[in-house]
């Protein structure tokens, strides 16, 4: 349970490094920069997949297909849902919707498996869920004018963002169960399947967002001049929060129950609260700080409430051996 609790705090800080770049590269667009990066990750699955090379020759049409769809989901379609949430109802919704998918996905998991009795995951979702709400609603500046968007808008992207969470949802309950039926497949393979599989459907997508002006780079006066920080930051999260993201989740969720796991990835609101903040060289505001620290205290406490229920199941199984024994 230990090395799949690391794994799951990389993922979740790697996929906060998602939260930091688009600040960092410029004119540039969310949609230029996942292009990029999925070109990287694509690129990187290529040489993992070719040191697996005889295991990919054996590998049946269903494995890619699989691969292909939970890529869909997790990330392509994920991506393409929030970006469509964003532009249709602002910056600010949107976001504070996405913050409850680490909620409902460890419910989601435990309704599923029963991996741990609801009174004692119960607290943490709550305090968890109070945290992350406070951290989001501080993106609000209640003090200045906002833009009135249309209510068809403000609807359309409300329905982007409840697909997306779906999405989200099916990925992780999906991912889980393609990992159980493929208990002899590296986590390693499957991460660079999965990814290489989101490279081939992001390619089908540019004209997707060429056509929906996503693409910045497409009119950017200067061509590739100043494009350092958008390769830089590329090049980072394609084989960082990417790949490497998709390698460390593969082991979190074969290692660690959903109920957990998912939950542990609200922990990547607090790497992103922190670095954000770092980057603007400022304290966290009240709100902030206080959603941080719950969110910090339902994380701890879930941890613990797992760590509790799995001593205690390997306390009575070493009983039971020991009664056997006799």
């Amino acid at each position: 349970m230990t090395l799949g609790l690391l794994a799951a705090i990389a993922a979740t800080f790697a996929w906060s490094l998602l939260y930091i770049f688009p600040g960092l590269v410029g004119d540039y667009s969310l949609f230029d920069l996942a292009v990029v990066s999925y070109g990287f990750a694509g690129i990187g699955s290529l040489l993992v997949l070719f040191f697996f090379r005889n295991e990919v020759r054996q590998l049946p049409l269903s494995d890619w297909a699989c691969a292909a769809l939970l890529g869909f989901l997790g990330y392509i379609g994920y991506f393409f849902l929030i970006t469509t949430a964003v532009l249709a109802a602002g910056p600010v919704i949107p976001p504070v919707m996405m913050g409850s998918v680490p909620i409902v996905l460890a419910i989601a998991g435990n309704m599923r498996s029963s991996s741990v009795p609801w009174r004692a995951i119960a607290g943490p979702l709550v305090v968890a869920a109070l945290g992350i709400s406070l951290v989001n609603l501080s993106v609000f500046d209640f003090s200045s004018e906002t833009v009135v968007l249309p209510t068809t808008s403000i609807l359309f992207g409300l329905l982007a963002a409840l697909l997306a969470i779906g999405f989200w949802i099916g990925f992780g309950l999906l991912n889980e169960s393609a990992l159980a039926r493929r208990p002899s497949m590296s986590p390693m393979l499957w991460s660079a399947m999965l990814i290489f599989m989101c490279s081939v459907e992001m390619l089908a997508f540019i004209p997707v967002g060429l056509y929906l002006k996503l693409s910045h780079f497409a009119s950017h006066p200067s061509g590739l001049a100043g494009t350092q920080a958008l390769m830089v930051c590329g090049l980072i999260q394609g084989l960082g929060a990417t790949l490497a993201g998709a390698w460390a989740w593969s082991i979190a969720t074969r290692r660690l129950p959903l109920a957990l796991s998912g939950q542990l990835i609200a922990s990547g609101t607090i790497y992103a609260t922190t670095m954000g903040l770092l980057l603007n060289q400022r304290w966290p505001s009240p709100m902030e700080a206080v959603g941080t620290g719950l969110l910090f205290v339902g994380v701890v406490w879930a941890i613990h409430a797992f760590y509790r229920r799995q001593t205690r199941l390997e306390t009575r199984g070493g009983g039971e051996r020991v009664i056997g024994g006799e």
